[in-house]
């Protein structure tokens, strides 16, 4: 299957409607029903974070990099209607992608091995930082 896109999002609208997800999560980080515990279980099974960590870690690490000012935002395009806001922050010296649909529920937040390849890939579109995102 091509990597490429079929057809052209609406970059207008997807702007204000990333921006909007960036805020609610900042009030309350939410995931579908059971992905949460599961996430933070698949993350210590990677070594991306301690045995001992809990759910109220793992959603301070994802806190941490909304708040950033400096942290990019990009959208990585699946399909039309598969769209995700993507923020990469900075957390214990590695990056950090959080990722979350744009009706503001988490898919994931992991530290990839190496950030700049991984968003190499033609999905990810850069939108700016948080801070030019949100005024």
């Amino acid at each position: 299957m091509s990597s490429t896109i079929q057809f052209e999002p609406d970059w207008s609208r997807l702007h204000p409607v990333t921006a909007e997800a960036i805020r609610n999560l900042r009030q309350e980080i939410k995931w579908k029903p059971g992905k949460d515990q599961q996430h933070v279980e698949t993350r210590i099974r990677y070594g991306h974070l301690p045995a001992a960590t809990v759910l109220s870690d793992y959603h301070a690490i994802i806190a941490n990099i909304l708040h950033q000012q400096t942290a990019d935002v990009y959208l990585y395009v699946w399909t039309e209607n598969a769209i995700y806001p993507t923020v990469v922050g900075d957390y214990n010296n590695q990056q950090w992608l959080v990722m979350f649909s744009l009706d503001s529920i988490m898919e994931t937040a992991f530290p990839p091995t190496d950030a700049e390849t991984y968003l190499a890939n033609s999905r990810f579109h850069y939108l700016g930082t948080i801070e030019e995102i949100l005024r």
